[in-house]
């Protein structure tokens, strides 16, 4: 019987010989959304990689997952996304955080702004890039951006609304998401770590339960159903889980490798094992969309096939 969940998957062309050939392989896997991360200095440029894939593909959606709110304009954030959505006939989603990491601030000679802040610019930017994107005539005067009769003439994009994706971890972030995004990223992460890359974890049953809890409420409250879909940080194919996960579990701040079984953000286990658990996940906090990194593409295709039965 087929699992009625998607598989997408986030890339990078850093590990892969040909991107363009990653791609096709990613559609005739038969993943929902190709997905690229933004952060400057540390990956790809996420709109010039998805007009690649664009090129060389007809079906599977292209998406950022996710940009860096602190680091975009409204209007040359428009302009982006609606030249991909024109040059991929209409498959694009928009997907936007608050950023985390702080060397993408330092590198630029910027402190990286607290986390009230960074979120307040970013609900800010996606309103104001959402109504340029819907071919208004936008002039604003707010806390982060200055716009006088901004206008997207050219080009516009195919889709008559752009999906957005929000992804994040923060409860003030996730309340705006449950009321605006169409797609919800759950992340897992926690705190930045002192080495201003890594983060902590909050992948435990009763910390997972409140968020969901968190953003089911608020969605509610706001008349609205948005997808939810989970970033899977690490997948691994092995009959033997428990060892793998503890093994995993001593690279990971935060969580123990029980946690790890037991989290949607890792998924270890035989394929029959994982399509229990994944409808596990489904059942319990409403994940119908994981998005999976682009070095586990093989065994993220070997269980989607499983679970389309």
């Amino acid at each position: 019987m087929t699992v009625a969940v998607t598989f997408s998957i986030q890339g990078n062309l850093a590990g892969v010989e040909s991107w363009t050939e990653f791609a096709q392989d990613c559609e005739r896997d038969g993943f929902d959304t190709l997905l690229l991360p933004d952060h400057p200095g540390a990956c790809a440029a996420p709109f010039v990689s998805l007009a690649a894939a664009a090129a060389v593909t007809r079906r599977i959606r292209l998406g950022t997952n996710v940009i860096n709110g602190g680091l975009w304009e409204p209007l040359p954030l428009a302009v982006e996304a609606a030249t991909l959505d024109l040059l991929s006939a209409g498959r694009v989603d928009l997907g936007v955080g608050a950023g985390h990491n702080p060397f993408e601030w330092s590198m630029q000679g910027a402190d990286r702004p607290a986390p009230a802040a960074r979120i307040a610019r970013m609900i800010e930017l996606t309103e104001l890039t959402r109504r340029l994107l819907a071919g208004e005539t936008v002039s604003a005067a707010g806390e982060h951006f200055t716009l006088r009769e901004a206008l997207l003439d050219t080009p516009r994009p195919l889709q008559q609304r752009i999906p957005l994706r929000v992804g994040g971890n923060n409860p003030q972030l996730l309340r705006y998401a449950a009321a605006h995004a169409d797609i919800i990223d759950f992340t897992g992460l926690g705190r930045t770590l002192a080495d201003g890359r890594d983060h902590e974890t909050r992948w435990g049953r009763t910390q997972i339960d409140q968020q969901v809890d968190l953003v089911r409420q608020a969605a509610d409250a706001a008349g609205h159903a948005p997808e939810f879909e989970v970033l899977v940080q690490h997948l691994e194919v092995t009959d033997d889980a428990e060892a793998a996960a503890d093994t995993l579990a001593a690279e990971v701040t935060g969580a123990t490798g029980q946690d790890l079984l037991n989290a949607p953000y890792v998924l270890i286990g035989t394929l029959a094992d994982l399509r229990t658990e994944i409808l596990d996940h489904q059942k319990r906090w409403g994940f119908g969309r994981f998005v999976v990194r682009g070095a586990h593409r093989a065994e993220a295709a070997r269980l989607l096939a499983t679970l389309r039965g």
